[in-house]
């Protein structure tokens, strides 16, 4: 599968398909149900500096076209993902790149967790997450530009690992965060986050959610997905990851086509393990069958000749 691999962030990527954060957990839970070592990479659950509990129940709910979360970032912190999961990732991920997707409610929280990691082993580099619409001032740093732009700047002070800014959908105009965090420093972004939204049960008229609200993601987000990432990849020159409604190597080549250089699967892995591999691998039999010798000529390619 020669034609899938591409040269990012200094490395060789052999696929465009990672797994999603918040949706593999660290690795080690997916390690006996998919050839992790197969696909790109993965991206962590969320570190914090502290342990978070997250959010009370009930967390996850499916919608028609996906499923409604509000997990609240729960996740086992800092200390004990650099003593417990980072080792096991180190050990068992040859081929495959980890990215460390980091929350915090300051900036100076960001740096904390990046300063602290840095030297480990493990992992590639930082999916900074500015973007969670399920935690209070979960989007706080992705909706203000100039607080965007310093945290980036933090950020990138701390590390000379890649620094992927992972963007909201909830703002007017894309491009403009896009370019903050390029101008801040930012070696990619990730687009996109989940979109708020709700569910009642109306029989008992209650919030189906726990948190009330909470991230919609899965199929129905796929449209919204594929027009910001190419509303992002037109504003900016470094590397976009794709997320949003994957299921198919059609919907990841919907991306790869609007500029996205690489994808995340992330909401279909929780109705089959599998998909992520199966779009690795149906992706390279597209480019045998349309003689496409390399999917970064995909990359952005979009034909609107002819489009209003």
């Amino acid at each position: 599968m020669a034609g899938l691999t591409q040269q990012l962030w200094g490395v060789e990527f052999q696929s465009p398909v990672l797994l999603a954060s918040g949706t593999c957990g660290y690795g080690q839970e997916y390690a006996g149900l998919i050839p992790l070592d197969e696909l790109g990479g993965i991206v962590t659950k969320a570190v914090s500096v502290e342990p978070r509990p997250g959010n009370p129940p009930h967390r996850v709910a499916e919608t028609p076209g996906g499923m409604i979360n509000a997990i609240g970032l729960q996740n086992v912190g800092l200390e004990r993902f650099r003593e417990e999961k980072l080792p096991w990732l180190a050990e068992n991920l040859d081929r495959s790149h980890v990215l460390v997707n980091v929350v915090g409610h300051t900036a100076d929280d960001f740096a904390t967790v990046v300063a602290d990691l840095d030297d480990a082993e493990g992992f590639l580099g930082y999916e900074i997450n500015v973007s969670c619409p399920n935690v209070k001032g979960g989007t706080l740093f992705g909706t203000d530009p100039e607080a965007l732009g310093e945290l980036v700047r933090r950020v990138r002070g701390s590390t000379d690992r890649p620094v992927i800014v992972k963007l909201t959908p909830n703002v007017p105009d894309i491009a403009v965060y896009a370019r903050v965090c390029e101008d801040a420093g930012a070696d990619g972004l990730s687009t996109i986050n989940t979109f708020p939204g709700m569910l009642i049960d109306v029989d008992a008229r209650r919030p189906v959610i726990g948190n009330l609200s909470g991230g919609v993601s899965g199929p129905a987000i796929l449209p919204m997905g594929v027009y910001l990432t190419w509303q992002a990849a037109r504003a900016v020159e470094i590397p976009i990851i794709g997320i949003g409604g994957i299921r198919t190597a059609r919907d990841a080549l919907q991306y790869v086509l609007a500029g996205a250089s690489l994808v995340q699967v992330g909401t279909a892995l929780f109705v089959d393990p599998d998909v992520a591999i199966n779009v690795h691998r149906e992706i390279s039999t597209y480019l045998d069958q349309q003689g496409v010798a390399r999917l970064a000529d995909l990359v952005g390619a979009l034909e609107t000749s002819g489009h209003v």
